[in-house]
């Protein structure tokens, strides 16, 4: 066994006990929608959020397969958990690949403190692709933030949050305190799937901004961004996708009814229903593997950008998001398919509410309706064909 899989083996350990723990009332916390306060606390409080911080900052210095592998984990108990830290890792790493300066090390010893970091980009406004109705002003007070965001995933537990807004014509990032005056975090998320993420709206109305928690968009400057975000949507996917293997094998060892055309005296030797619990476990098996391959190329990445040259930084960059792309095409399917397919196992029982059988096929369907895969193949075969890059960032808004 590898030096690397032997750590990824240990940090999953170190965190299994919490993740199971927080797992065992998963179907209740949505049927009752409580929202994960405590939950994300107590991930806080083992160090689960600074996992990826360098030690110095208490953190594991956790690789980016490491990672990932503990939030398909997270996911296979509760992918709400898993998605909820998307901004506040991706905030992390993008910090963590900025140059030197005292700002960085202030926001890292922030993060070393337990800070958790949540998201505001996204608007439900006419702002029209590639703009943001979201203002950060000058007056003479000082900056000011107006706007108001949707899909603010993670926000309502978060302690930050990353607002993207236009100052005068540029795009820029505020970090904002999310208990700051004019902050209002709303909980209005009424998706079918992922309930408990926190992704509703968070209002900013004549917010008080410093200078120095704003970050101006640099475009020279290449970042594999755009792949991070995205490849923790598809952990929590794949995590999805070991649960359901492990709900599968479970309703089956317990199912006591069978049928009169049935192959088998039981439901455990029959080969049919074997036949299904093997495919599902394949179709986990396949999202397993494109997450690895997609993870692996985010690790050269990862490497180029903190010591090489320009050229391959952008070569490695165009490498993982081509790699991300393709990821999302095996991994949706397949465990979108595999929710389906888990109702293969059983009868009307299967469906009875209390077992939420269904929570599967809602969660990942609802992950999935994230920069929606049809448009990924075709930028994948545009690419192909015509040598067109993938794009490094994906964005929404009026047509």
């Amino acid at each position: 066994m590898s030096e690397t899989a032997t750590i990824d083996r240990d940090l999953v350990q170190r965190f299994a006990s919490l993740f199971d723990e927080l797992g065992r009332d998963t179907v209740e916390r949505e049927r009752e929608r409580r929202l994960p306060y405590a939950e994300v606390e107590a991930l806080r409080e083992v160090g689960f959020t600074r996992v990826t911080l360098p030690r110095r900052y208490g953190g594991e210095e956790a690789t980016h397969g490491e990672l990932f592998e503990l939030l398909a984990e997270l996911a296979r108990r509760d992918p709400n958990l898993a998605q909820l830290f998307r901004s506040h890792f991706s905030y992390i790493d993008r910090t963590l690949h900025a140059p030197a300066s005292a700002d960085r090390e202030a926001r890292l010893a922030r993060l070393a403190d337990g800070a958790i970091v949540g998201n505001a980009s996204h608007e439900r406004s006419t702002a029209k692709v590639g703009s943001l109705a979201t203002r950060l002003t000058e007056t003479p007070g000082g900056l000011r933030l107006n706007g108001t965001k949707f899909y603010s995933t993670g926000t309502l537990f978060a302690d930050l949050v990353g607002v993207a807004a236009e100052q005068d014509g540029e795009f820029v990032s505020a970090l904002v305190e999310t208990d700051a005056a004019g902050v209002d975090r709303i909980d209005d998320w009424t998706g079918f799937g992922q309930r408990l993420t926190g992704s509703g709206t968070t209002v900013f109305t004549e917010v008080a901004v410093d200078a120095s928690a704003v970050t101006r968009r640099e475009p020279e400057r290449l970042s594999h961004g755009g792949a991070f975000v995205q490849l923790v949507l598809l952990a929590a996917v794949t995590g999805i996708g070991r649960a359901i293997v492990d709900d599968a094998g479970a309703f089956v060892r317990t199912r006591t009814r069978t049928y009169s055309h049935g192959a088998a005296s039981t439901a455990q030797a029959d080969p049919i229903v074997q036949e299904v619990v093997g495919e599902l476990s394949a179709k986990s098996f396949a999202a397993d593997a494109a997450l690895a391959a997609a993870t692996t190329a985010l690790e050269r990445s990862s490497a180029a950008i903190l010591g090489a040259g320009p050229d391959l930084v952008q070569e490695r960059i165009a490498a993982v998001e081509l790699a991300t792309a393709r990821a999302q095409l095996v991994i949706l399917p397949a465990v979108l398919d595999a929710a389906t397919a888990l109702f293969d196992v059983g009868g009307a029982s299967a469906v009875e509410t209390h077992r939420a059988l269904d929570r599967h096929w809602r969660n990942a369907r609802t992950i999935a309706s994230h920069n929606p895969s049809r448009f990924k193949a075709r930028a994948i075969g545009d690419h192909v064909v015509n040598g067109t890059p993938i794009a490094s960032w994906w964005s929404t808004g009026e047509a």
